[in-house]
């Protein structure tokens, strides 16, 4: 057990938490999902992946298991976000006629319902739906991009490239619980038809539709992961890969306007991603160095004998 828990990089310890953490909620308040095949895949996906990963001597996993491991998780994430529209109606009620009532407070009007018919011509919905579906594409380009930085800096690569893909994947599963403490569907959940929809324009307007379709249910508004994560990445991103921020950044402006443009988020909402961001990042880098000192016991002792 000790060797098992040695090879354990500090990202498969938080998602092993996250799994035991909704296992004991799901067990105490319906057990009976503990066998629905929606629980059982990912997990099952997990626990034959992670014992690959441990006893595997692959060349590949040697020079390409962080990544491997960044893209297992990320691809997986689907299936947990979906599955907090299950938890989060277990421990408390839904919120949203509270946030609804802060917007009403704030602009005297619902602006994830305004703000579509005001600007409601096709050329400005399309850019629209367009920065939302950024939000899919630039946390993954990241992780494939940042391990093929210039050489020059191959020395610290591996170390920054762990620490990197260890933020990223642990904000979504520290919002996913956010989202279980505060329940909330959406505006596009929340206001009755058809107010609650936007319809589709054009091509990228249709893509996002159909993204919605499969992986889209009423849950994780409060607060905007998008918006959350989306600065995260930015954040990081202005330390491990400047171009790649500066690129990101017009992407992430449209963002912030288009989750509420689209009726994902209400204002509120995209308020708490932009002020839940430096917390939840700063509480995942406290984890990743704890977690990353017990881990490699050995490599913190030979640092501080040389210190």
């Amino acid at each position: 057990m000790k060797q098992i828990i040695a090879l354990l990089t500090p990202l498969w310890c938080v998602i092993i938490v996250y799994q035991a953490a909704t296992c004991t909620l799901i067990s105490w308040f319906e057990p009976s999902y503990l066998y629905h095949l929606d629980f059982l895949i990912p997990r099952a996906i997990i626990m034959v992946y992670l014992a690959f990963r441990l006893t595997t001597k692959s060349a590949f996993f040697l020079n390409f298991g962080t990544l491997a491991d960044a893209i297992m998780a990320y691809l997986l994430l689907g299936f947990f976000y979906t599955e907090t529209a299950f938890l989060n109606t277990m421990v408390f009620p839904k919120i949203d006629p509270v946030l609804a009532g802060i917007d009403q407070w704030l602009f005297g009007h619902q602006p994830a319902i305004r703000f579509s018919e005001v600007y409601g011509n096709s050329l400005f919905s399309e850019l629209m739906f367009f920065g939302y579906f950024s939000y899919y594409l630039m946390p993954l380009i990241a992780l494939v991009v940042i391990p093929s930085w210039p050489a020059g800096r191959r020395v610290k690569k591996p170390a920054q490239f762990n620490r990197f893909v260890f933020l990223l994947i642990s904000a979504y599963f520290t919002y996913y619980l956010l989202f279980i403490l505060f329940p909330a569907a959406g505006p596009q959940y929340y206001y009755d038809p058809p107010i609650n929809q936007i319809s589709a324009q054009g091509p990228m307007a249709h893509l996002v539709k159909l993204v919605q379709q499969i992986g889209e249910v009423p849950t994780g508004a409060f607060p905007s992961s998008h918006v959350g994560i989306t600065f995260i990445l930015l954040f990081l991103l202005f330390d491990l890969n400047k171009k790649l921020f500066w690129i990101y950044i017009p992407f992430s402006i449209l963002l912030l306007f288009s989750t509420v443009y689209i009726k994902a988020h209400y204002v509120v909402d995209v308020l708490a991603g932009l002020l839940s961001a430096p917390i939840v990042l700063s509480l995942n880098l406290f984890i990743y160095k704890k977690l990353n000192f017990h881990l490699n016991p050995a490599v913190h002792g030979t640092y501080h004998s040389r210190s």
